[in-house]
């Protein structure tokens, strides 16, 4: 085993994670129908989708059934450390900085990183919602090809009219006046796995119920974005793979649901 692949099991051996509480099921109990993390992102061939706790991430048709795998698998982890080590301050820049942290850990190296401020003011912005905002933001941001757009897009335009799956988003990604969530697109290119998220955490003047759909008309809020581009070291996340999901597996409650697109 090379050093870098041993650094990063000792990461994931020592990484605390949420432990099982009573009455709670593991993730080994909730996926067994499923088989694995990557069934959430649909099947290859397909574009996929999947929420990841308070990140929506979106999958090309490209990605192989073990592509979809690695993606949940290392997302799910992250948010779990993340969350985990920023407590009740989930819903702000410092859970994204560590949630990034994280997944630079455990076999993905960083290509770029970038955070950038903004301020909302609803009435005046031309967005209905935050979604909305988000949405004008992808929809002219470099960091994302034309295919990467587009199903990032769809992907969040699709769970915004699907209540049963905005209420399992809603509970990652709302506390009152704050509200953070972020979109992800996942892709290969020439066989390599890279994945581009853009971080948003909002600070804001009212209570906001739903980050999706909640009217901001008379609402201010500052914002916090952050741009990340990774790839994949596949060597490495080959050789941690299974370490990684029977930590996973011992984990508490469901942090994973798929999104029809």
């Amino acid at each position: 085993m090379s050093d870098d692949i041993a650094q990063v099991s000792k990461y994931v051996a020592s990484a605390t994670l949420a432990p099982i509480q009573a009455g709670q099921y593991s993730r080994a109990q909730v996926l067994q129908a499923v088989e694995d993390r990557g069934k959430y992102l649909g099947e290859p061939g397909d574009d996929g989708a999947a929420m990841v706790a308070g990140t929506l991430v979106s999958v090309l048709a490209n990605l192989t059934g073990l592509n979809r795998r690695d993606v949940a698998n290392s997302l799910e982890f992250s948010t779990r450390v993340a969350m985990r080590e920023v407590g009740d301050n989930q819903n702000t820049a410092e859970y994204w900085v560590a949630f990034t942290r994280a997944i630079l850990q455990i076999g993905w190296f960083r290509q770029f990183d970038q955070w950038s401020s903004d301020f909302i003011n609803g009435s005046t912005t031309g967005a209905a919602n935050f979604s909305d905002y988000v949405i004008e933001n992808v929809r002219n941001d470099p960091l994302y090809s034309a295919a990467e757009r587009e199903i990032v897009i769809r992907s969040l335009e699709s769970l915004r009219s699907q209540a049963e799956k905005r209420a399992f988003f809603r509970q990652f990604t709302a506390s009152g006046t704050r509200g953070s969530f972020g979109v992800n697109a996942a892709t290969v290119t020439n066989g390599a796995l890279a994945m581009r998220f853009s971080a948003f955490a909002f600070a804001c003047s009212a209570v906001v119920d739903d980050y999706l759909i909640f009217s901001i008309r008379n609402i201010t809020a500052s914002v916090q974005r952050n741009n990340v581009d990774v790839a994949a070291n596949q060597r490495t996340i080959d050789s941690v793979r299974n370490q990684l999901e029977d930590r996973l597996d011992q984990a508490a409650g469901d942090f994973i649901d798929s999104v029809e697109i």
